[in-house]
C-alpha cells in the first residue's frame, strides 16, 4: 500500500491527477473482494492519504487527486501534443473558358 501512496504522490508533483488501473488496484484490493467494498477501502485509503478519488467503469479506473483545487477547476484535462502544421494546398483558380 506504501508503495502505491508513493507512486501516486510523485505523480501528483508532476500533474494534476494520477489514474491507477484495475491491474495496480487489485494488488492492493483484489477483485475477489464486493465492488461495494473494494470501493469503500480505497475511498478510506483516498482519504487516509489526503486526497480526491473519482471511480470510472467500476473496477477499471480510481483517479486520485489533490482535495485542495477548487471546484470550478475540477476538470479533466488531458494535454495533447501539437499536431504538425499542414502544407497549405494551393487553390486551382477555375478555368475561364
Amino acid at each position: 500500500m506504501r508503495k502505491l501512496a508513493n507512486r501516486i504522490e510523485t505523480e501528483l508533483k508532476e500533474q494534476e491527477v494520477c489514474a491507477v488501473y484495475n491491474s495496480e488496484l487489485a494488488r492492493v484490493w483484489p477483485k475477489t473482494i464486493s465492488p461495494e467494498r473494494r470501493m469503500k477501502e480505497i475511498k478510506r485509503f483516498a482519504e487516509k492519504h489526503h486526497l480526491d478519488v473519482t471511480f470510472y467503469d467500476v473496477g477499471l479506473c480510481a483517479v486520485f487527486e489533490k482535495p485542495d483545487r477548487g471546484a470550478a477547476e475540477h476538470q479533466l484535462r488531458l494535454s495533447l501534443p501539437a499536431s504538425k502544421k499542414r502544407k497549405r494546398q494551393r487553390r486551382r483558380r477555375p478555368s475561364r473558358s
